[in-house]
C-alpha cells in the first residue's frame, strides 16, 4: 500500500548517525522501514495506531514524536493519535482499530498476541493471512525499535521532533 513515503526517505532516516560505521546494520534497519513504510500491506492508518501505541506503552518519546508526526501527515487527526494513548479502550475507535491495538498491547505486555487475539486481527484485516502476519512483524519490531532508542536515546531536537506531541504528556504523567 502506497501511502507517499520513499524509499529515498528511509535513506534519508539511517543515514548521517552511527548507522554509518556499521554497513549490515545500516542494510538491516533500512529493509525493516522499507517493508512497513513503503512496502507494507497494512493501512497506513492502523500501522500509525500500532505504532504509536507501542511507542506510548513503551516511554518511547523519539518513535512517539517521529510516528506522531507521520501519522497527522497521512491524515491521522490528533483525536485518534491522543486515543491512541488509551488503546483498544478508547470509545472513538472501532471494532478494527480496537482490535489492532489489543494486539500490540499484547505484544508489549506478554511478548506474543494471544490465539484468540490473531484470529480477531485476521477477520478485521480480511480474512488476509499475509496482513496478519505484518501485523505481528510490526508490533514485535516496533517493540524491538523502543528498546534499541530507549537504550540510545538519540536527542528529538536533532531529529526536528516535539516532546510528547501534540500536548507534552508523558505517558508517566498522565497516570500520575
Amino acid at each position: 500500500m502506497n501511502d507517499g513515503l520513499s524509499r529515498s526517505s528511509v535513506e534519508r532516516t539511517v543515514s548521517g548517525g552511527g548507522l554509518d560505521e556499521h554497513p549490515g546494520l545500516q542494510r538491516y534497519v533500512k529493509c525493516f522501514l522499507e517493508t512497513f513504510l513503503v512496502d507494507g500491506r497494512l493501512d497506513p492508518r492502523l500501522r500509525e495506531l500500532v505504532i504509536l501505541r507501542i511507542a506510548w506503552l513503551c516511554e518511547q518519546p523519539f518513535e512517539w514524536g517521529s510516528h506522531y508526526r507521520l501519522a497527522r501527515r497521512l491524515g491521522v487527526s490528533d483525536e485518534d493519535a491522543l486515543a491512541a494513548r488509551t488503546g483498544p479502550a478508547a470509545p472513538s475507535f472501532g471494532q478494527t482499530e480496537r482490535t489492532v491495538l489489543t494486539a500490540a498491547d499484547e505484544v508489549v505486555e506478554l511478548g506474543r498476541i494471544t490465539e484468540d487475539t490473531y484470529a480477531r486481527c485476521r477477520a478485521v484485516l480480511g480474512d488476509s493471512e499475509p496482513s496478519t502476519l505484518e501485523l505481528l512483524h510490526l508490533a514485535a519490531g516496533y517493540r524491538m525499535m523502543a528498546t534499541i532508542l530507549s537504550t540510545t536515546r538519540p536527542p528529538l531536537a536533532d531529529a526536528g521532533l516535539e516532546v510528547w506531541p501534540p500536548d507534552g504528556v508523558s505517558p508517566g504523567a498522565q497516570s500520575a
